[in-house]
């Protein structure tokens, strides 16, 4: 199993759009073979501020993921609505 936690920043302005982009991932995302958990979350004192908290069974079910068209889609998207690029990071179980 392997978790991810995936960040990102609206611009100004750009908050709820965002916010309702990102929420618009979780249904189809959730369906998809692999996919343990995936949640997002915002900040409680930042409402720009947004993360997703991921489990997968492993590597090529996230990789499968990242090749869907719902998150194809959406990726422009955020890119446009985004500071800067989101910032994922991959863990796995240690020891």
């Amino acid at each position: 199993m392997i978790v991810v936690i995936a960040t990102m920043r609206a611009k100004a302005g750009s908050e709820q759009d965002m916010g309702r982009l990102l929420q618009s991932l979780i249904p189809e995302t959730r369906k998809e073979k692999g996919c343990i958990q995936y949640d997002l979350h915002v900040a409680a004192e930042d409402p720009a501020s947004y993360a997703f908290y991921e489990r997968w069974v492993d590597k090529a079910a996230l990789d499968e993921h990242f090749q869907t068209p719902h998150l194809s889609a959406a990726l422009p998207q955020i890119s446009q609505m985004a500071e800067a690029p989101p910032s994922i990071v991959i863990y796995q179980l240690a020891g």
